[in-house]
């Protein structure tokens, strides 16, 4: 990959600009709740409801927000693109500070965060549930070729796939779908017999509990005890 200064006479963005596509995306944001609500009441009527038009609105409006804070080569402009060679969608920070040599596209991923049960909810917060991104790594390519990549990202696990694999997994997800939602419906049924136990309860079973614990501890201690003495005698 070519690093060396390049002139271009196309024109980049500039500040004002981005400012103003800032400012537009910004009033495309704070309107999508309604928007989604109207456009779903119009077309799919059937399948509308507020909360489902909220989450809609909400991965939609995180999506933007994405393109906002990572723009893209072809957003940077074409000096851009011609002194790191990058392809129009490359989001990466090329230069000394990042040392870059592949070029990544912008992250897909879920509105819902990580359900690792292991993990806090903070900890969970912090990364997507699932994600996934185009990595093209084409430095030099003459000597070490030039390979696409697809990162799919499940919690805090990465999967480099090519793009078959990747689309192997695309349809044993779609396949799955159909699947976990059978299993939750038959939860949901099953769920219904659910109930919060008695805390009394629960608090004098824990102490009897404790107290087999201890009996039963005292009992083996009692016995490598007499073990021991009868060794000794």
């Amino acid at each position: 990959m070519s690093k060396g200064t390049m002139t271009s006479t196309a024109t980049s963005t500039g500040p004002d600009q981005r400012t103003d596509a800032r400012l537009d995306l910004a009033r495309v944001i704070e309107a999508l709740p309604d928007a989604v609500a109207t456009a779903m009441q119009a077309v799919l009527p059937d399948q509308y409801t507020p909360e489902l038009a909220a989450q809609i609105a909400d991965d939609a409006a995180h999506r933007m927000r994405q393109v906002q804070a990572h723009p893209t080569a072809a957003q940077r402009g074409a000096e851009w693109m011609a002194r790191w060679g990058c392809p129009p969608w490359c989001i990466s920070e090329h230069g000394e500070r990042f040392g870059m040599d592949w070029h990544s596209s912008a992250l897909a991923e879920t509105t819902m965060r990580d359900i690792d049960s292991a993990s806090s909810e903070t900890e969970n917060g912090r990364i997507p549930f699932l994600a996934a991104r185009i990595v093209l790594s084409s430095d030099k390519p003459q000597a070490y070729g030039r390979e696409t990549r697809v990162w799919l990202d499940y919690g805090s696990t990465t999967g480099e796939l090519t793009p078959a694999k990747a689309r192997e997994v695309l349809t044993s997800m779609r396949g799955f779908v159909a699947e976990l939602e059978a299993v939750v419906d038959q939860a949901e049924e099953i769920g219904k017999g659910d109930f919060d136990g008695d805390p009394e309860i629960a608090r004098l079973d824990r102490e009897a509990e404790d107290r087999r614990i201890a009996r039963r501890t005292a009992e083996l201690e009692a016995k490598a005890d007499a073990a021991l003495a009868e060794a000794r005698a």
